[in-house]
C-alpha cells in the first residue's frame, strides 16, 4: 500500500511529487514561463487523454476539479537544466497517475477512515479551489477530523462528493463503510490494545488506519470498561495512538509528555490534544 495521503490532494500532492523526482530543464524544454506552462499541458494531455487540460494561470493547469502546480517543477528545472527531461517526465507521469486514479471506479471494499487535523483537511479543500467538490470529512473533536480515503495499490486518496455520487450512497453511508472496512482488514480491537493498569501506558499503531479506528469510538467501548471505565489517548502522529487508564493530573502530564516525544521524532506528526472515551463520543480535555 503506497501512502500518499500526508501530501495528498491536488496541489498538496503534486508539489510532493515534485520535491521527490530529480528534476530540472534541457535544451529541448521551453525556458520561460508560458511555454514551459504550455508545453506541460500538452504533455499532461497525451498523458492522460480524455480529460481536458487547460491553462489556469502562470504555471497552473486544471484537469476538471484538479489544481495542478508546475511551479516547483520550473524553479527546479532553472536550478538544473541537464536533468529537467527526465524530472518533467517523471512529474507528468506522476500527475496522470493521481488523475486516472481518481476517475476509476471506486471499490467498495477500498475505502478506509482515517484522522486528520482540521487545518489539514481546510487545506486540502482549499486546493480543489472555491468550487470544488466537497471532501468527505466529519468532525471528531476540536482540531481533528475522521475522513473517508480510497486506499488503492499506488496511493490513498480522500474522498470527495464526486465519488458520493459514484457510489450512489449518502455521507453517513460512506463512513459506515469505511468504519466496516476497517474493522474487516485490521484484527480485533480488543487484541491490538489491550488494558493497561496504572502507570502504564499502551500503544497501537503500525498503519494510520489503526488510528483510523478512533473514528469508531463504540468500538473502544470494551476497552474502557475493562479499565473501570477510564480511556484517554493521545494521537501524536498519523500512525500511533497512546492510551492510558487514569486521570489523575501525574498521568495526563505523562501522557502529554511522551505524546510530544514521540510527535517530535516522527515526519507525520498529528496533534498535541488528550481524548477522554465517553458514551457519548470522545472529548478533549483542557
Amino acid at each position: 500500500m503506497a501512502s500518499v495521503f500526508q501530501t495528498v490532494y491536488a496541489a498538496a500532492i503534486l508539489a510532493a511529487l515534485a520535491l521527490t523526482i530529480p528534476a530540472a530543464r534541457a535544451q529541448s524544454i521551453p525556458a520561460e514561463q508560458p511555454a514551459f506552462t504550455d508545453y506541460m499541458a500538452q504533455r499532461l494531455q497525451r498523458e492522460i487523454g480524455g480529460a481536458p487540460v487547460v491553462v489556469s494561470g502562470p504555471l497552473a493547469l486544471s484537469v476538471d476539479a484538479l489544481q495542478v502546480s508546475v511551479e516547483r517543477v520550473f524553479r527546479y528545472c532553472e536550478k538544473n537544466p541537464s536533468t529537467c527531461p527526465q524530472a518533467s517526465e517523471h512529474y507528468i507521469k506522476g500527475v496522470a497517475q493521481f488523475v486516472k486514479a481518481q476517475n476509476a471506479p471506486i471499490d467498495r471494499a477500498a475505502v478506509r477512515l482515517v484522522v486528520r487535523s482540521s487545518a489539514y483537511i481546510q487545506r486540502a479543500q482549499a486546493t480543489l479551489g472555491a468550487d470544488g467538490p466537497a471532501l468527505q470529512f466529519r468532525p471528531l473533536v476540536d482540531g481533528l477530523v475522521a475522513v473517508a480515503v480510497l486506499d488503492t495499490p499506488s496511493a490513498v486518496r480522500p474522498l470527495d462528493e464526486r465519488d458520493l455520487k459514484k457510489l450512489g450512497i449518502s455521507q453517513e453511508q460512506l463512513f459506515d463503510m469505511g468504519g466496516q472496512n476497517i474493522r474487516a482488514t485490521l484484527r480485533p480491537l480488543s487484541e491490538a490494545a489491550k488494558p493497561v493498569g496504572a502507570a502504564q501506558m499502551g500503544t497501537v499503531g503500525g498503519s494510520f488506519y489503526e488510528v483510523g479506528r478512533v473514528a469508531l469510538p463504540v468500538d473502544w467501548a470494551p476497552l474502557a470498561a475493562a479499565q473501570n471505565g477510564t480511556l484517554l489517548i493521545a494521537l501524536p502522529t498519523t500512525d500511533t495512538v497512546l492510551y492510558i487508564s487514569e486521570s489523575t493530573p501525574l498521568a495526563l502530564d505523562a501522557l502529554r509528555t511522551f505524546a510530544k516525544t514521540v510527535a517530535g521524532k516522527s515526519p507525520n506528526p498529528l496533534s498535541p490534544a488528550v481524548l477522554k472515551w465517553t458514551k457519548e463520543g470522545w472529548e478533549a480535555l483542557p
